[in-house]
């Protein structure tokens, strides 16, 4: 269960509107993509088991469309060892291949990776460990302590959030980190991940657009792809669609204001379209004007057209009053369907050996 350097790896939340994305790709796309699954992080309102519950409702379904993939329980680290056993023994109870994702200076997931690395294991390398100077020492030392190979490791170069930087300042960060891993040829498989997507939406003014590039992407492509040679291992690429990791987990709608708002990824860049708050106008109104605005009207340049994915033809529906699309969520499914299809078919049109 390995993958080349023209893969994809998507960092997606276990959340409904990301796991019906994942069911409603095209298999054309699946099989060229392995997902890394983020369980949010609890609200502190429900008991881990409840948490648990609703973050793999309908989840087998997702992940038995895939050869495998990565579940990271990084983020409810709060609850302790538990709260990661309790994630990796779901998973497990599914009968579905994946990867359990831990990392060199994490404390609470490393046992309950390691007690499921039947399939292998992942190690989430992040940018903090790099620029603490904690490669490549801390990599081999774990790899030493815990037994492993590189050959059964799935090694993630996670740069984190980028978006306040240019793809020339994430190349160099890339370089530098890339340069501390220790014999690149022969881990498993080799991804380096990143995400230039905006924290908010602060930056669109009220029924507007914005265009924003995709840097982490233009860094990839023009930095490790374009200049690759000889036997230099090229990483696969990494990011995470539509969404900040800092994700949505800490808003409350009831005294933060929300705008309807449409993410539609472009070859190179974003467009962010904004409507306004939800409070003034309902979302089910919004929505559909904003199709209109991509389907029909002055934004349709970037329209990919409804052939081309499942994401677009329910833009293309909301456009021509087919009920159904007024929720935030329909919105984030939508978006994530043709951001996964459009980083896909950008891979699978560059030129491989």
């Amino acid at each position: 269960m390995t993958f080349d350097s023209g893969h994809y790896v998507p960092v997606l939340k276990m959340k409904r509107g990301e796991k019906k994305a994942l069911q409603l790709l095209e298999r054309s796309i699946r099989v060229r993509l392995t997902p890394l699954i983020e369980v949010v992080e609890m609200d502190g309102k429900k008991t881990l088991a409840a948490h648990l519950d609703t973050a793999f409702k309908d989840f087998r379904e997702t992940a038995a469309l895939y050869p495998r993939y990565f579940l990271d329980a990084g983020e409810i680290s709060p609850a302790g060892e538990e709260g990661a056993a309790g994630v990796f023994q779901r998973a497990a109870r599914l009968g579905v291949a994946f990867t359990p994702v831990t990392g060199i200076t994490r404390t609470v997931d490393v046992a309950p990776a390691l007690a499921h690395r039947d399939g292998g294991l992942a190690i989430r390398l992040t940018r903090a460990e790099f620029e603490a100077g904690q490669l490549p020492d801390g990599l081999t030392a774990f790899i030493a302590k815990h037994y492993l190979r590189p050959e059964e490791v799935d090694l993630i170069a996670d740069l984190g959030p980028v978006e306040n930087m240019v793809a020339d300042g994430i190349a160099m960060l890339t370089d530098g980190f890339l340069s501390e891993i220790p014999e690149p040829s022969r881990w498993r498989t080799l991804t380096v991940s990143g995400c230039a997507f905006p924290r908010s939406m602060w930056g669109v003014g009220k029924h507007s657009h914005a265009l924003v590039d995709r840097e982490e992407w233009r860094a990839w492509h023009d930095n490790l792809y374009s200049t690759r040679s000889g036997p230099i291992r090229l990483p696969a690429f990494s990011d995470c669609a539509i969404q900040h990791p800092d994700g949505v987990e800490g808003f409350d709608p009831l005294t933060m204001q929300v705008s309807a708002s449409v993410r539609y990824a472009l070859p190179e860049q974003w467009l962010l379209m904004k409507g306004e708050s939800t409070r003034n106008v309902p979302p089910s109104e919004q929505f559909p004007k904003l199709a209109i605005q991509l389907a029909y009207g002055h934004l349709a340049d970037h329209f990919a057209g409804p052939s081309h994915c499942k994401g677009c033809q329910g833009i293309q529906d909301a456009a021509d009053g087919f009920p159904g699309f007024g929720a935030p969520e329909t919105w984030r499914r939508l978006g994530t369907i043709h951001h996964l299809t459009q980083t896909v078919e950008s891979l699978a049109g560059l030129t491989w050996p």
